[in-house]
């Protein structure tokens, strides 16, 4: 599928630093879902972690310095992104991982290790714009996740693209996640234009081809 960036340019060094150093005061209720990420995460023995989008490693740093993490994976489609993050999370050593892919792009998911026992996002999955590609992203995690595993969501909902495309909804989400296999949706926190959403893989026999 096509990324519509829109004024974005992930590839270039003065925009994803300006991206960087604005995203948090931009929104301050993000410190709540980094925690809220955290508590999803706590109920799982020395997890390995993918994080889709996972930008300048502001949710990997506050997850790393908060838990037991066996090995914490981060994803994103920028050069620039994963350099910042490289140089946040230099003190966490061989836990980190960093894999350039583009969660948009058919197959991406393959190049990646499997077995992840959660697969969080954070304000990146919107990117996907139009509905009918989510469940191409949601089988993609599907295929790294383990049996019961977990998909951690915070993002925006219910907007519209400078084109009129990507109006996506909760009940998109919620139907694109169980055609991949999911189920279990659950609502976990919801704070202005921002809201996280959670679910468990189902098992391999509850899955239908």
């Amino acid at each position: 599928m096509q990324r519509f960036t829109g004024p974005h340019d992930y590839f270039d060094q003065d925009y994803v630093d300006g991206w960087a150093e604005l995203a948090n005061a931009k929104r301050p209720h993000r410190a709540q879902f980094f925690d809220a990420f955290v508590a999803e995460l706590s109920g799982l023995a020395d997890p390995r972690v993918l994080d889709l989008g996972a930008g300048p490693g502001f949710l990997a740093e506050h997850v790393l310095a908060r838990l037991a993490v066996a090995s914490y994976h981060l994803l994103d489609f920028s050069p620039r992104m994963l350099e910042l993050a490289r140089l946040r999370l230099a003190g966490f050593g061989d836990r980190v991982f960093f894999h350039q892919a583009d969660f948009l792009q058919e197959d991406w998911w393959k190049p990646l290790p499997k077995g992840f026992d959660a697969v969080v996002s954070l304000q990146a999955v919107h990117e996907v714009r139009q509905r009918e590609n989510l469940s191409q992203v949601y089988k993609g995690v599907a295929a790294l996740i383990r049996e019961a595993g977990k998909i951690i969501v915070a993002d925006k909902l219910d907007y519209e693209t400078e084109e009129g495309q990507g109006h996506l909804s909760l009940q998109d989400h919620e139907m694109a996640l169980e055609n991949a296999g999911f189920q279990e949706v659950r609502r976990v926190l919801e704070i202005e234009d921002l809201i996280m959403f959670e679910a468990t893989k189902r098992a391999p026999a509850m899955i239908e081809a």
